[in-house]
C-alpha cells in the first residue's frame, strides 16, 4: 500500500530534497512554516495512522485526535506551529533556554521554548 501524497506536498519534499542534495552545506533554519501546513500536517497524519504510529511525547493517541475532530485538531497545532514559528523569530533575550539530558550518553541537548 503506497503512502497518501499531495501534489504541493510532493513539490514541497523535492524541492527539499534537491536543495539539501544540491547544497550539503546549506542550513535549513526555517522550516516552522512548512511543517505545519495544513496540507504537510494531513499527510503525516495520515502516513502515522496508517503505519499504526503509537502516542508521542504528549500521549494523543489516534483515538483522541479522532474524538476531538481531526480537522480541529490540525487548525489548533497549525496556529500553535506559527506561534512557534514567530517566538523562534521574536528576541532571543525572552526566549526561555533549557538542556535536555540524554539518557543513553547523559549528553546535554540545547533546547529553546
Amino acid at each position: 500500500m503506497s503512502l497518501p501524497n499531495l501534489p504541493k506536498v510532493q513539490k514541497l519534499q523535492e524541492a527539499l530534497h534537491a536543495k539539501a542534495k544540491g547544497s550539503p552545506d546549506f542550513r535549513f533554519y526555517t522550516l516552522y512554516d512548512k511543517l505545519y501546513r495544513d496540507d504537510v500536517l494531513y499527510v503525516a497524519y495520515r502516513r502515522c495512522l496508517i503505519n499504526g504510529g503509537a502516542a508521542g511525547v504528549d500521549g494523543q493517541t489516534f483515538e483522541d485526535i479522532e474524538a476531538y475532530g481531526e480537522k480541529r485538531w490540525r487548525d489548533v497545532e497549525t496556529e500553535h506551529g506559527m506561534r512557534l514559528f514567530r517566538h523562534k523569530r521574536g528576541n532571543p533575550d525572552t526566549d526561555s533556554r533549557r538542556s535536555l539530558n540524554h539518557r543513553a550518553t547523559s549528553r546535554l541537548y540545547p533546547l529553546l521554548i
